[in-house]
């Protein structure tokens, strides 16, 4: 596993910090996700008897629940954090310092560290100190506009998830900088700034032509657009090259539409002709030109595709199916995916693990320190 050897401790909760520990997770590094006494939030979201949310999000991970307002909970966090990696945390920015585990603290007793904070606006913002969730940051980072020219709530989490992949990356640049250099490294990671990031070229386009839409982002664009089908369905067409564009109007026999791929004019004559085919006859049409269309999938449907069961893409543990790592490497034939820990499942493991004996670990949990 390309992470083998790293050891990562995890303080996030919720979403964002999660689902970037789970990255490096499943890429081999050893997560201990380190609980408050009542854990995750996460792990009250259930349905039918089962966490599927904290399930998703935690596979592959260790968890330890510490009390860490208890002086001994801080004395533990601090012997794991000498021997760790990577550490990530979620609080409010000011939160870690205050409990003596922020970046200043943890880099006296390991240089190396390489210490990633995720906060809403980031540790020196001016709104530093707001609380919020992804909604919030989809709609202050101008993204909720860019998605659409009425502003509607998103099924799901793009700012969060945007911020896990960021967090992600920059740890691993991390660890390769210290790699070649021997020192450790800081990462403020704004969930804003990763939702602003996403709509890079609606601002250089802002900022040229003025509007927030790009060419692709209206809901008039021919050659770009989400059409009703006879069946009732939808299909999405993306023939954005004039060489799809080309294939479309030849397989229509429409040569009076070539010109006018961006041509607004033409949509009410578009949803007639969609309207004309089923979704699968649409599917049949593009297999044999190739013109960038594509049905509009329900969830049922790729969660049942045998294809992506087959190879592993949709995989199932304790009883919840899941999305494995996205990607392919060359160096390994198989990922391992274990089922996600129970609150406090090896606090005793990883107690042991940095020289705390039985009887020291058993006063631990009496006291409430840890569980």
């Amino acid at each position: 596993m390309l992470l083998k050897g790293i050891r990562v401790l995890d303080l996030t909760t919720l979403l964002p910090g999660p689902m970037c520990s789970l990255f490096l997770a499943d890429l081999g590094a050893e997560v201990v996700k380190i609980e408050g006494l009542h854990g995750d939030f996460m792990r009250s979201v259930v349905f039918r008897n089962t966490q599927t949310y904290f399930s998703a999000l935690n596979r592959n991970k260790k968890s330890i629940a510490i009390d860490l307002k208890k002086s001994k909970g801080k004395e533990i966090f601090m012997k794991l954090a000498k021997k760790a990696d990577v550490i990530i945390e979620s609080f409010r920015p000011g939160k870690a310092d205050s409990l003596s585990i922020g970046y200043k603290n943890i880099r006296k007793i390991n240089p190396k560290i390489i210490y990633c904070s995720i906060s809403g606006y980031g540790q020196y913002a001016k709104y530093k100190n707001r609380a919020g969730h992804d909604l919030n940051y989809i709609a202050s980072s101008g993204l909720l506009e860019a998605l659409s020219l009425k502003p509607y709530v998103p099924c799901i989490q793009i700012a969060d998830t945007s911020c896990a992949v960021t967090a992600a990356f920059s740890i691993a640049s991390s660890l390769f900088y210290r790699e070649k250099s021997g020192n450790g490294n800081y990462i403020d990671v704004p969930i804003f700034s990763s939702a602003l990031s996403l709509i890079g070229i609606h601002i250089a386009h802002y900022s040229i032509a003025g509007g927030a839409k790009t060419l692709l982002s209206s809901n008039n664009t021919p050659c770009y657009n989400v059409y009703r089908t006879k069946d009732k369905r939808y299909v999405s067409l993306g023939a954005v090259e004039q060489k799809f564009w080309q294939a479309f109007c030849n397989a229509l026999n429409r040569k009076d539409f070539l010109k006018r791929q961006m041509d607004s004019s033409i949509m009410k004559e578009m949803k007639s002709i969609f309207k004309s085919k089923t979704s699968t006859e649409w599917v049949r049409l593009n297999k044999k030109h190739d013109f960038c269309c594509e049905p509009v999938s329900k969830i049922k449907d790729v969660v049942n595709d045998k294809d992506l069961n087959k190879r592993k893409v949709i995989i199932q543990l304790d009883g919840v199916k899941q999305v494995a790592m996205p990607m392919i490497f060359s160096s390994f034939k198989k990922m391992n995916y274990n089922r996600a820990p129970k609150l406090g499942e090896n606090s005793k493991e990883i107690l042991a693990s940095i020289g705390y004996s039985k009887g020291s670990i058993k006063e631990f949990i009496d006291k409430g320190i840890v569980a």
